[in-house]
Formats: structure tokens, sequence, C-alpha cells
């Protein structure tokens, strides 16, 4: 969850860490550990992926366009509003990707899909302001469930987990105000398996997951403080706009 930061990047990789066609990129994010799975999945939802599966989250961001990372390319469809990776909601066809021209491999890490089509979902509202130090974030993913990376496939059902906004000196390598860094608590609950994915602050989008560490090179789990990767989407708000308006 983001047990880490939200901030320059963007997206919560649903990696299906070692299966089929999973891009690189995309196996070796944050994933969701220690959650519980949702009741019921919100409108918003996303799960990214191909015809091999899914392998990032995302959150639907307007009728017809899914806000997931930069480094979730290639995929060919999106299924929106449901709980369950596999089934359920609407499963969507990939039109157009645009990348968030900031990014640089690990800042700005955002990207929008464009589906073939508007879906009947509601999408989730960006927030007008980045949550301050303290704040109660929810975080949501597809992503393995146990501590360790490569340990296991991706969850088959959406789990969401709650932390708080922590200062931006507790989390290593924070690219300046568009990251946001988490508060962990929970022993095992940053490590790999999301992208793309949201977290949520009263029913808004603050941010989208990236990419998780403790400082450089760190990739192990139960960090009390890391950087969860997720680029405050309040930051890149006028991008995500005007490239839904150029259509």
């Amino acid at each position: 969850m983001k047990i880490s930061r939200l901030s320059a990047i963007a997206a919560m990789a649903l990696t299906l860490l070692g299966f089929a066609t999973v891009p690189a990129e995309a196996a070796s994010s944050p994933n969701i550990v220690g959650g519980s799975t949702v009741t019921t999945a919100p409108s918003w939802a996303a799960a990214v992926g191909d015809s091999s599966g899914m392998w990032c989250s995302g959150e639907l961001v307007a009728s017809q366009w899914v806000l997931t990372a930069a480094h979730c390319e290639g995929a060919t469809q999106i299924r929106v509003g449901s709980k369950n990776l596999n089934s359920g909601g609407t499963l969507a066809r990939v039109s157009k990707w645009v990348r968030n021209p900031k990014y640089n491999g690990s800042g700005y890490d955002f990207s929008l899909y464009k589906l073939t089509s508007a879906v009947s979902q509601t999408p989730i509202q960006i927030a007008s302001s980045s949550p301050a130090v303290g704040t109660k974030v929810t975080l949501y993913g597809f992503g393995q469930t146990c501590g360790t990376r490569g340990c296991g496939p991706m969850s088959s059902t959406l789990r969401q987990l709650s932390t708080t906004v922590s200062s931006d000196s507790n989390c290593g390598g924070i690219t300046g105000s568009v990251e946001l860094c988490f508060a962990t608590t929970v022993s095992g609950t940053d490590c790999y398996g999301d992208s793309g994915g949201p977290a949520v602050v009263n029913g808004q989008l603050v941010g989208s997951d990236s990419r998780g560490a403790d400082g450089p090179g760190a990739d192990t789990c139960g960090r009390t403080k890391s950087i969860y990767g997720d680029a405050s989407v309040t930051a890149i708000s006028s991008w995500v706009k005007s490239t839904i308006a150029a259509g």
C-alpha cells in the first residue's frame, strides 16, 4: 500500500511477477501486502493488462480514460469497476496510450490509457490539493499478498490498506513536490506487486503508485518508512485534463 510515498510516480504496478509477458519495470514495483479484501470495488477501480493477464492497477479518471503508471506500458485491455481481477465490471479495449512527458524513469511516473469507448462506471475525482502530513490515506491494488519479491501471483481480488501521509524526510528518493511519503507501521506491507494503484483521501484521488523503496536499492518488505512511489496526482492534474481534452 502507500506505505511509502505517493509522489513523483504514478501507478501502483499490479505486477504479475514472473508470469507471461509482464513488463520488466512493472515486475519490480511495490505491491499491497497486509491489506484486506474490499467488500465492494469502487466504480473507478481498474486492472490493466493484455491477453496474457492483468499486471498493473489503475483508476478511471474520465469515462473513457484510465490513469496508471508510466512504466505500465503495452496494455491492450483494462477491467473497470470489479473487485475481481479476471471477471466482472467492464472489460474495455485500449485505443491509445499517452505517457507523461516529464517521466524520467522514476519521477512523474504517470500515463493515461484511452478506451475504445466510454464505460458506465463513475470516475474518481482528482483532489485539488495534496494531503498534509498525518492525513489518513487508503491505498488500493491487486498486487501479490506475500511479503517478498516474486513469492506469488497477483491477488485475485482488490485489496485496500489504510495508512497516513508522512514527512518527505522519512522517505529516500522523493522527487520534489510531485511525490508523497506514506508511513508504514505493519510489517510486510511494503514490497512488490502494484503499480498505478490509487491512494485515496475522502473519496478523491491524491496519488498513484509507482515504486517502493526505503532509500536507493531497497527491496525488502516491512520498512517503517518507505517510498511507495506514488506520484501526487494533484501535481499533474493539468496534464491529465489537457490530455483528455485533446482526445
